[in-house]
């Protein structure tokens, strides 16, 4: 198979979206369904043999398996695959990459597309191919521009370093995004500075997906930087705002509007009927509320109690939202609680049993009808409908994740408004409703409750020390948050020395071992000069490196070998930097 030519500053090699409606008869052109391809510059046959050998490919072993393909190994290169409806999306990054990512990096690729244009069929209606290519290309160069080799690895958020900020700056930030979510037709919001992450309200895969916007504009702005090398963002006389379309997924916008709550919270509420607040805190200030009802403080959360606040952070979603659990919740004092749990099990059964049943099915259909009706019979007064509904969407939303890569071209996305308020390199955006440019006063109630407090903190945050100046240790460790999608690590920029890439290597390796092996939970991975040490829970991984060290031995491992004591060495240092590896 033809192999594309890597560019040196490039981590994909490959990118490609080819629509097969196009080429149908024996005598279409190949040529004819290609939509997109990376680099631009490859020659036209190169990208016909490359585009009809991987399509074909990939439909033969699709129909032979009755299953998706997801990845196609060659001799000399791998490709993450994507079919949906007719289209076919192909990526191919550099081999040090771990499979996962390489999958992962593909599927922020047609998320961002669709999360800024809609429907990729009705975006090749309305635009021509020259037009959606400048989108493609953006999203790719947004991807590939990582702070460091690791960013690529885990395709985590960039996140400003937290270990020299004042705590009560984040907190400011939490507090702007909460006051700015009280204005009319505001869901949720995100604070950046710089290109880099501050604090959230979104979904780790939202807040990437606005993040592209503003970086684009960030590193426009350092293209100009002036002379006397001062940010061209300091020049900047005053703020500006901006709104911009963007298109959700149904299931994106009903968490935003309808956020679950902890249902263990609600039921030992002293008034059942009071409706519950939907609680969508900044990610700064991810907090949970302690058992006692009658009190008002908040404890901070650990990454599990983070995960009850989001339905997308659920490690397990089918102990927290399935229809047994809120039936006990809603029912903590009825007499018959044997036979309401009774009930219940019956209904998680068929729950199960027809997680993907035949659309042409009427007795399937009946079932699941049956099974709602009875769940509503059993759940609290205050509650029926709404929890009614939650049903009806998870059972959709299942339905959705069952029939894996068939047709998805009738998902229709909903329009949204992106708003945009910019104070020189600080930015606060702002998922809004459609009719928030008309609304008499949503804008201005916005802007003025948060310039104020925007322009301090962009201050505050202007004084941040560079990473050159953070001391040098004896170590280098990373830290990937699962549930957060983010990393913490002092690694700076990308990697240089040979320790930088071979710790860069040996956490790839890992990392790719961790996604695929559920069971394992630490591993040391070794060679003649040095050791890596990592660990990996539910919510985190973690790897350490320790520089310096003798090796005692390279062969059959025995107590005196010094890779022994990097668990213990780990724990020790990473404390320090506000890591726990439990």
């Amino acid at each position: 198979m033809a192999e594309t030519r890597l560019t040196e500053s490039s981590r994909c090699s490959c990118f490609f979206l080819y629509d097969r409606s196009k080429v149908r008869g024996e005598g279409d052109l190949t040529r004819a369904g290609i939509c997109y391809y990376y680099p631009e510059h490859t020659p036209l046959d190169q990208q016909e043999l490359v585009c009809g050998q991987l399509a074909g490919v990939s439909r033969c072993v699709s129909e032979i398996s009755a299953s998706p393909v997801r990845l196609l190994r060659l001799r000399k290169t791998k490709y993450a695959i994507r079919m949906r409806d007719d289209f076919l999306w192909a990526l191919s990054c550099v081999n040090d990459l771990p499979d996962v990512s390489v999958c992962e990096i593909l599927d922020q690729i047609i998320d961002l597309f669709c999360f800024y244009n809609g429907s990729v069929r009705l975006s090749y209606q309305l635009h021509t191919q020259e037009e959606l290519a400048v989108h493609w290309a953006r999203y790719l160069s947004h991807l590939q521009g990582g702070a460091t080799e690791l960013h690529h690895i885990f395709t985590c958020l960039t996140t400003i370093d937290y270990t020299h900020i004042d705590p009560l700056l984040l907190l400011k930030a939490a507090l702007i995004l909460q006051a700015c979510q009280r204005c009319p037709l505001v869901l949720a919001g995100c604070i950046l500075y710089c290109g880099r992450m501050v604090s959230t309200q979104m979904s780790p895969e939202l807040t990437m997906k606005v993040m592209v916007h503003d970086t684009e504009t960030y590193s426009l702005q350092e293209q100009k930087k002036p002379a006397s090398g001062r940010s061209s963002f300091l020049a900047t006389p005053h703020s500006s705002t901006t709104t911009t379309s963007v298109f959700l997924k149904p299931s994106e916008l009903h968490t935003l509007r309808c956020p679950l709550v902890d249902n263990s919270t609600s039921c030992r509420s002293e008034s059942p009927e009071r409706p519950v607040k939907p609680r969508l805190l900044s990610r700064t200030l991810s907090d949970i509320p302690i058992t006692n009802p009658s009190s008002s403080q908040m404890v901070t959360s650990s990454a599990d109690s983070s995960l009850s606040d989001d339905a997308d952070f659920s490690l397990c979603p089918s102990l927290t939202s399935t229809p047994f659990r809120s039936s006990m919740a809603s029912q903590p004092g009825d007499i018959d609680t044997a036979e309401s749990h009774a009930h219940a099990i019956a209904n998680e059964m068929l729950l199960f049993e027809g997680s993907a049943p035949d659309k042409g099915d009427d007795n399937e259909q009946e079932k699941v009808d049956d099974v709602s009706g009875r769940y509503q019979n059993h759940s609290s007064n205050g509650d029926k409908e709404e929890q009614a509904n939650n049903f009806r969407e998870r059972r959709s939303d299942e339905e959705e994740e069952s029939m894996g890569v068939c047709d998805q071209s009738d998902v229709v996305f909903e329009p949204m408004l992106l708003y945009e308020h910019r104070v020189r390199g600080l930015v606060l955006i702002l998922l809004v409703e459609p009719g928030f440019n008309t609304h008499p006063n949503a804008k201005q109630e916005v802007y003025h409750s948060s310039m104020a407090s925007l322009n301090g903190l962009e201050a505050h945050l202007r004084t941040i020390p560079p990473a050159s100046e953070i001391p040098v240790v004896p170590y280098t460790f990373a830290h990937y948050d699962r549930i957060q999608n983010t990393l913490t690590t002092n690694m700076r920029g990308h990697s240089t020395g040979p320790q930088d890439r071979l710790f860069v290597k040996a956490t790839a390796l890992l990392h790719s071992k961790f996604s695929h092996e559920d069971m394992l939970q630490e591993a040391i991975i070794r060679s003649a000069g040095c050791a890596l040490y990592a660990s990996r829970t539910a919510a985190h991984e973690t790897f350490f490196v320790q520089h310096g060290v003798p090796a005692r031995n390279s062969g059959i491992p025995n107590s005196q070998d010094s890779a022994f004591s990097l668990p213990s060495k780990a724990r020790h240092r990473l404390l320090k930097h506000g890591v726990s590896l439990v």
